[in-house]
Formats: C-alpha cells, sequence, structure tokens
C-alpha cells in the first residue's frame, strides 16, 4: 500500500485561510472582470451614441443645404427683370421637409452693387452689375440637433445691348455676300449656321444646340469661320447633331479655344427682363391702363418721357388739334404749331412696300428739326421717345401705319426711340457726334441716304391706292447709296417655322414659287432693306436683339428676289456700349444668378 505524504500546514495559518485567500482572488477578478465589462459597455454605448449624433448632425447639415438650395431656387426667377428688389428678398421661404423644421432664415443684401467684369463661367468677358446675397438658414430635428449654413451668391444684372447679337427665340445666320461680324452672339434658342463666307471674331453661346445646316431646307456651306483666342480664323467642321456632347466640347476646345459654346459647356439661357408670363412683345406695346408696376418697369412706353399717340384718321394734318395726344412729365414742353410742322409730318401712302406688299402710312420725325428745337433747353430734351396709333382700319388691310425717322445723322443727346409699329430710317442715324442710341419697334428697316418716292407715275416705290393688296406690283427699285447707321436695335424678325430634319416639319418647297418662302430671313435680314445695294456698304455699329417675331410687319415671309438686292455688310458691336455710362436710354437688362460660396456656422 503506497504512503500518502502529508504537507504540513505553515505555522499560523490553517486550511480555512486557505479557503479563505482563494475565495477573495476569485471576487476580486469577478469584480475586475465586471468593471471591464462595464467598460465595454459604456465604450460601446457611447460609440453608438456618437455615431446617431454624427449621423444626426448630417442629416441636419443635410437638411439646411437642401433649405438652401431651395431659397435659392425661388431666387432665381425673381431674376427676370434683371434685378432682386427688397419685396423679392422678403417673399423667400424655406421649404417644407419631414423631420425638420427651419430657423433664424434670412435673405439679405451684402454691402451696395457693384459694376464689375464677369470672370468665369459662360459669360465671361461681359460686365453686370453685380449684387452680393446670403441665404442663411437653420436646420433643427426633433431632437434638437441642429446645422446652419449661409449660401452665398452672385445675382448678375446684364444690359442686353453688351452683346453683338441676342435672339430670344432660334438664331438663324446664312449671308449671302461676305459678313464679318465683330461682338458676342448670344441665343437661347438653336443656332443654324451654313454660309460660304461668315466669320465671327468673337465668342458664340447658346443653352441649347448649334447646327452647320440651314434650318428651312437641305443645305451645308462650308465657309463659317470662328476666330480662336489667337485671332486666327477657323472653318467649323462639326456641329450638335454630328457629335455628343463631350464630343463638342472636345472639338470646340481643339479648333476654338472652347469659344463656340452650347449646352455641353453648361450654357444656361439668359433671362428675360421680364414679369413672369409677360410675353417679350410687350416690351414694345402701348401703355395699357391695366398694367402692373413691373410690366410698367420693363415697356419702352412706360418708361418714355415723350409718349406720342397718333389718330390715324388725321395722319394728313397731324398737327392739327386732336391729331396727335402728347404725354409728357410735368415741366416739361411742347413744340407750338409752328415748330410741330417741322418736327412732324404725316404721309398717307408715302411708298410701296414691296416686302409687305402694301403702301405705308408714314408718320415722320425730322430728328435735325427736333435737335434745333431741343437745343440746350432741359425742359424740351427727350430721353426715351415712344409712337403708337390709333383708328387703323384693320377690316381692309389697306391701313399700314409707320413711324419714319429722318435726317437723324446728329442726335439731340442720349435717345432711345420705341414704337409698337414698324420703324423705318431714312438715311445716315447717329453718324456725326456719337450719342448712345436705340431704337425699338416691331421691325426695323433702313432707307439709304439714296432712297427716293414719289406719287407720280413711275416714280420709283410709288404706292397706288387702287391697287389690289391681295396682288404683288411691279414698282421701280431705287439704287442705295452707301449709309452708317450707329445705334442698338431691338425688335421682332420673321422666323422659318420649323427645322426640315424634325420629324412632323412641313415646310414649302425652297426656292419657292412666289416670294413666299419658308425662310425667315436670318440676321443678315433682321435689319431690313427695299434698295438695290449692289455695291453699297451699310455700315452698322450697336448690338442686334430679337426678343420676339414682328406681329404687324409679318404679312409676308423674307424673299428677296422682287424688292432688294443686299448690301456689303460692315457689321460690329458698338464697343463703347461695354461702359455702362455709354448704353443707350432705358436699356433692358438680362438677369443671371450664380452661387459663389457656401459655409457652414458652428
Amino acid at each position: 500500500m503506497a504512503q500518502r505524504t502529508s504537507v504540513p500546514i505553515p505555522s499560523g495559518h490553517s486550511r480555512s485561510d486557505r479557503r479563505g485567500f482563494t475565495l477573495e482572488v476569485t471576487l476580486v477578478a469577478l469584480v475586475l472582470l465586471t468593471l471591464l465589462l462595464g467598460f465595454a459597455a459604456t465604450q460601446l454605448i457611447l460609440t453608438l451614441r456618437t455615431a446617431n449624433l454624427d449621423y444626426r448632425s448630417t442629416r441636419a447639415a443635410y437638411a439646411a443645404e437642401g433649405g438652401t438650395d431651395a431659397m435659392l431656387a425661388q431666387l432665381a426667377p425673381a431674376m427676370t427683370d434683371g434685378a432682386i428688389t427688397d419685396a423679392d428678398l422678403a417673399a423667400v421661404t424655406p421649404p417644407s421637409l419631414p423631420g425638420f423644421t427651419f430657423e433664424s432664415m434670412n435673405a439679405q443684401r451684402i454691402g451696395a452693387a457693384l459694376v464689375r467684369p464677369i470672370t468665369d463661367g459662360p459669360f465671361a468677358g461681359l460686365f453686370a452689375l453685380n449684387q452680393r446675397i446670403d441665404l442663411d438658414l437653420t436646420a433643427r430635428d426633433p431632437l434638437n440637433n441642429t446645422s446652419r449654413l449661409i449660401l452665398g451668391v452672385n445675382a448678375q444684372s446684364i444690359p442686353i445691348f453688351q452683346f453683338g447679337v441676342f435672339y430670344e427665340k432660334d438664331l438663324e445666320i446664312h449671308n449671302g455676300p461676305p459678313m464679318t461680324f465683330a461682338g458676342w452672339v448670344h441665343t437661347n434658342g438653336n443656332l443654324y449656321l451654313s454660309s460660304a463666307n461668315t466669320f465671327f471674331q468673337s465668342i458664340i453661346t447658346t443653352p441649347k444646340n448649334v447646327y452647320w445646316q440651314r434650318k428651312a431646307y437641305d443645305d451645308r456651306q462650308n465657309g463659317v469661320f470662328i476666330n480662336n483666342s489667337a485671332g486666327t480664323q477657323v472653318k467649323l467642321q462639326f456641329d450638335s447633331r454630328s457629335v455628343d456632347s463631350a464630343g463638342f466640347v472636345a472639338r470646340s476646345n481643339s479648333d476654338f479655344d472652347g469659344r463656340l459654346m452650347t449646352s455641353a459647356f453648361g450654357v444656361k439661357p439668359l433671362r428675360l427682363p421680364l414679369p413672369t408670363g409677360m410675353d417679350p412683345i410687350e416690351l414694345v406695346r402701348p401703355r395699357n391702363a391695366g398694367d402692373a408696376s413691373d410690366v410698367q418697369g420693363v415697356k419702352f412706353s412706360w418708361k418714355a418721357d415723350w409718349y406720342i399717340t397718333v389718330d390715324l384718321a388725321q395722319l394728313g394734318n397731324v398737327c392739327a388739334a386732336g391729331a396727335m395726344t402728347h404725354v409728357r412729365p410735368a415741366g416739361m414742353q411742347l413744340p407750338d404749331a409752328a415748330t410741330c410742322a417741322l418736327i412732324f409730318q404725316g404721309i398717307p401712302n408715302a411708298f410701296y412696300e414691296g416686302r409687305e406688299n402694301i403702301g405705308a402710312d408714314v408718320f415722320q420725325v425730322d430728328i435735325a428739326q427736333l435737335s434745333n428745337w431741343v437745343g440746350l433747353n432741359a425742359t424740351r430734351r427727350t430721353s426715351t421717345f415712344y409712337v403708337t396709333f390709333v383708328n387703323s382700319d384693320a377690316t381692309t388691310a389697306r391701313d399700314y401705319p409707320v413711324l419714319r425717322l429722318r435726317n437723324g445723322a446728329q442726335l439731340p443727346n442720349p435717345l432711345t426711340i420705341a414704337t409698337d409699329r414698324p420703324l423705318y430710317v431714312w438715311g445716315d442715324y447717329n453718324a456725326g457726334l456719337w450719342q448712345p442710341a436705340a431704337l425699338a419697334a416691331d421691325a426695323i428697316t433702313f432707307l439709304s441716304n439714296g432712297w427716293a418716292e414719289g406719287t407720280n407715275v413711275g416714280d420709283p416705290h410709288r404706292w397706288d391706292p387702287a391697287w389690289d393688296p391681295n396682288v404683288n406690283h411691279a414698282y421701280g427699285v431705287t439704287n442705295a447709296a452707301s449709309t452708317a447707321v450707329y445705334a442698338a436695335i431691338a425688335a421682332g424678325h420673321s422666323a422659318t417655322p420649323c427645322d426640315w430634319q424634325v420629324s412632323g416639319c412641313a415646310v414649302p418647297a425652297f426656292p419657292p414659287p412666289t416670294p413666299n418662302g419658308s425662310y425667315g430671313g436670318g440676321l443678315e435680314n433682321f435689319p431690313r432693306f427695299l434698295e438695290n445695294w449692289g455695291g453699297r456698304t451699310f455700315t452698322y455699329r450697336g448690338s442686334l436683339v430679337s426678343l420676339f417675331e414682328s406681329q404687324f410687319a409679318a404679312r409676308r415671309r423674307w424673299s428677296w428676289q422682287s424688292y432688294y438686292s443686299p448690301p456689303n455688310r460692315d457689321w460690329q458691336f458698338e464697343l463703347r456700349f461695354q461702359d455702362p455710362v455709354n448704353l443707350p436710354p432705358s436699356t433692358p437688362v438680362v438677369g443671371n444668378i450664380a452661387q459663389t460660396s457656401f459655409r457652414t456656422v458652428y
């Protein structure tokens, strides 16, 4: 049998002491483990809470960002009149977003509006009246998580006469004689280019597409050139149909240094200086007693400091009592009867209008006589002059009232002349000592220094009131003399109905069997002509702006064969319009708004 060996217990200790020590160690271990588990649980809870807090803070930040974007979206339409008013800012409201409330919302101007060049974006190089605006908003959720953001925006008011060409609708350029155009070209519609000899020296922009093709019928000529940044003429050999958006950007950058820009570049439409829903043609329409204040703020008729209504029934004697109604501000003078007869003249059926196939009933203003009367007398001066007509007989298509300006080589002062009817300018205009000037009308026709008319059989442009207005008539055509015009133009144009390449477009064949063709005439016929200009030059310096289609000068579509031959076109943007001081009176502006900064406030 094996012997068991006993371990002696140290002196002073018992077996019960040893069991107590083990228990203590076990309890300490359990306490430590409990503490560790508690710490770990606490850390986990803290981590979850922190993550949840970050998540909620992030959601609040996104809510604030969305709220300021919504405020910006509300502010953008307010730029339709080219300016942000206190009422526009007060009308901005926060959006509705489930789970969040918006506090401390504020839209306010920061500093005064400043005229500065636009340095980036598709309109870099133009100048604008810049107003900084801060959109300040705080978003809060039900657990009191908040985020405050301030979105900085720049409201830009861009004078419309800064552009060499500005069209609201599709723009077509298909000149016959060579045309070199110096000035920025912008259209809010599509741009159609096809010519044997068109040369663009500046930037071209559209928020839509560029088509190297006619709109009216199948024709593509290989002579459209656009200058690159070095001034080198580069031929256009692609368009929005031949390449995709990325390809268009790449080709424009490589060929023209990006000076031909479309929607592929992010070009946005330039908003017209009009109240929401207002038809652009209202810009040239007469005063209406029902016009709201915002409408009055943009119509030339309401801006006018001399508003004339001509009674067409008394056109033959316009200075007789009641033949004209004048509205002028208090303290401003009107000419006496003798002076009236020098300045104003009425001529029923003055000439045959070949494009419209009708006799023009002319209300004529002699600018030289007006200048003589105004002199240095501030109470006679006019800066915005407006003419309209009443008692026109529209049922017989015999009345065709028009405003004509004569002897306007020298203007009395900066002057804008407007009418809701067609406007004719006879001879040089503002070609002497230059003044800021603009012409606004349903359509604008230029008669050269060589224009002649008469009432005798055989006289050039003679109209016989006995003629049937539904039948085209043969008539004499005068040979034009070279003429120069220095003025911005805001007028209606004649448009091509639709793009022949788009399904469903039905246009007449070309060339048409009659002067009624499908082609609207394009930019080259936006300033209209009625003479044989062969070999003569029409010099133009200004800004060509069309926001609508002509309403009165629209009896038939453009076709040059029967009533005129085109001039040599020496057309350029008036560089003096780049200085705001030199803009014509009552210049419309277009509005653009851009985000400039984005910051979180802690």
